[in-house]
């Protein structure tokens, strides 16, 4: 493209003028995916544009560069779509049952509008309206977890200060709520919310369902994190949420689905192989074979488990004992028939 170069010093430009720790070298070509001569290049034309432009170096002795924001006042302005893309995300937060976290989306909107130029936001409010329609959210069915409503505000005060907090907690057969001091790490969405923490003195990571959670109390003191432990790692270990140990896993997905199949991100470290007869086979490496079950059969017969056997046979019992749970007459107009059990 024509202007590709200039676009992508822009961006960088961007991406600079964006932090107060500054990004290295490989974190620009990342961002630009570009190589690391290339990222050398724009960093040194922007430095020749941008005589304010800083760097340090951090503890581990790695140059990090940035602009100051004021760099680039007049030359950015907030796309509409970006504001509308926010907005879309809180409904969606709205109709899961994130109130807290739509509410944060909403603030976040709402800046960006502050720090717009008066006549770009009158020029932008009725495509940001516009997008909004464009982009409907369907109501996805099922039940909703209801929290209370300070435990989120509360653990992410808690996770950013390093902070234990004592946790009033519902188990799932428990008869009365269990009180325990963690030390959380973070939080992760899926179906339901889940909190990552640790009891405190007990290094194993457990998670803790934040929708059984009854109060949240900080307490005057730090914790010192694990620094061998990363969330989006131990998040990356499963199919969905639960935790187990990893498996190899390969599905054979047939030619009728094989396209709607390879849409599909099942895992991050999924790889697709298109077979021969036109069906899909589909490899990754993860935990979690509940959850992979429960995913499966929304593709009913159109998918098949290669390996493991362990994610079959949990597979095939659950289809029995749905079966076995709906067997017995069921109405089809004003005749009944007979399932076999």
């Amino acid at each position: 493209m024509r202007y590709a170069p200039a676009e992508r010093l822009f961006r960088l430009a961007r991406h600079l003028a964006g932090t107060r720790t500054g990004i290295t070298l490989d974190e620009m070509a990342t961002e630009l995916d570009i190589g690391r001569r290339t990222a050398e290049r724009l960093r040194d034309s922007l430095a020749a544009m941008f005589p304010q432009m800083d760097w340090a170096d951090d503890d581990d002795r790695v140059r990090r560069w940035w602009l100051p924001a004021s760099a680039l006042v007049g030359l950015v302005e907030v796309r509409a779509e970006a504001v509308a893309a926010i907005e879309v995300c809180a409904r969606e937060c709205d109709i899961r049952g994130e109130g807290d976290r739509a509410a944060l989306l909403r603030e976040a909107s709402t800046t960006l509008r502050v720090v717009m130029r008066p006549g770009a936001l009158l020029r932008t409010e009725p495509d940001i309206a516009a997008l909004m329609e464009a982009e409907g959210v369907a109501m996805r069915p099922g039940p909703r977890p209801m929290l209370a409503a300070d435990v989120l505000p509360k653990l992410r005060r808690a996770i950013l200060s390093m902070q234990p907090v004592v946790v009033r907690y519902a188990g799932r057969d428990a008869k009365e709520p269990m009180t325990r001091i963690l030390c959380p790490y973070g939080l992760l969405y899926g179906g339901r919310g889940w909190l990552v923490a640790h009891v405190e003195e007990l290094p194993e990571m457990r998670l803790w369902r934040l929708d059984r959670i009854i109060s949240v109390d900080l307490l005057d003191r730090g914790f010192f994190r694990r620094e061998d432990f990363s969330l989006l790692a131990y998040a990356a270990q499963s199919f969905g949420v639960f935790q187990e140990e990893p498996v190899n896993v390969e599905l054979r997905f047939d030619p009728e689905a094989a396209e709607d199949a390879a849409g599909w991100l099942f895992h991050p470290s999924q790889s697709l192989n298109s077979e021969p007869d036109g069906s899909l086979t589909v490899r990754f490496r993860a935990g979690g074979m509940q959850e992979m079950c429960w995913h499966l059969v929304t593709w009913g017969t159109a998918v098949a488990v290669v390996a493991p056997e362990e994610l079959r046979y949990q597979l095939r019992e659950l289809a029995v004992t749905v079966a076995a749970h709906h067997g017995g007459k069921e109405r089809t107009g004003n005749t009944d028939k007979t399932i076999a059990s």
